[in-house]
């Protein structure tokens, strides 16, 4: 399969190479079993940005730099540039596992039914050391659409979130460079109005906490904005999610949820709970 990883950047010398390498570096990439393609939208940067992604000197690195508004801005230019089979996107600095797009791959060709998908929450601290990973619960639909998820339960960590591209018909790319901070969750509202989001059981991307993050530039700027974005919850919607929030909190998901895709030991393949 082709993957299209969008990567919206500004200022971001320091961390773009290690971000382009785990991408160029997929064991299915490097095996010739699937094919990468890597849209860097740099914001006009100020800093080497631009000269450290032109260093690989490689093909798959389509390097578009010019001013732009925001992050979102810069990923609706990039998604606008992607072709079949696989999207996502990653900001400068994430990280891969070497193994995701052999996994998502599978996952796709396996699954037809899965349209989108999203791997364990994977956190790093600064100095890239991983300190926590967590299967995520089944997710609802309708709880994406309210805005549950993002506000009174987990995120969706779009660090580990792959779909088909022909689903990006699905996204208004000129009201996603309206965005500022909750970009991620108004893809998520859109492709959840058409597909079930299914949970595979691995490691496929990481989130990197560190100082100056621009969601943490204003406290709760973004799940204000998220709340702008979101369908109105209806009462039953808020009580169900704060149910599943003491859920997450207390118990572990179970590996034979339904939409949740595990590796199964026995059969050597991945294997999907309907």
């Amino acid at each position: 399969m082709n993957f299209n990883v969008v990567l919206p950047v500004y200022n971001g010398g320091e961390k773009i190479e290690r971000t382009l390498s785990s991408i160029l570096s997929q064991s299915s990439v490097i095996a010739s079993e699937d094919t990468v393609k890597c849209i860097l939208v740099d914001g006009a940067s100020t800093d080497d940005t631009v000269e450290r992604a032109r260093s690989f000197n490689d093909p798959r690195i389509k390097i578009i730099s010019e001013p732009d508004q925001s992050i979102y801005d810069a990923l609706a230019k990039g998604l606008d540039d992607t072709t079949h089979d696989v999207t996502c996107y990653l900001s400068a600095g994430e990280l891969f596992d070497k193994s995701a797009f052999e996994i998502v791959s599978h996952v796709f060709q396996t699954y037809p039914e899965a349209a989108w998908l999203t791997g364990r929450a994977v956190e790093r601290n600064a100095d890239l050391h991983i300190t926590n990973s967590k299967l995520p619960r089944p997710f609802h639909r309708n709880l994406i659409d309210c805005g549950m998820y993002g506000t009174r339960l987990a995120a969706i960590q779009q660090e580990s979130t792959f779909w088909r591209s022909d689903l990006t018909q699905h996204f208004d790319l000129e009201r996603l460079k309206t965005m500022k901070l909750a970009g991620d969750y108004y893809l998520w509202r859109c492709l959840s109005q058409h597909h079930e989001l299914y949970v595979v059981n691995a490691h496929l991307g990481s989130f990197t906490s560190e100082p100056g993050q621009l969601s943490q530039a204003i406290r709760g700027a973004y799940r204000k904005e998220l709340r702008s974005i979101r369908r109105h919850p209806k009462l039953t919607e808020r009580f169900r999610a704060l149910i599943l929030r003491q859920l997450e909190k207390r118990i572990y998901p179970s590996k034979s949820a339904k939409r949740i895709i595990s590796f199964d030991h026995q059969s050597h393949s991945w294997k999907l709970n309907r």
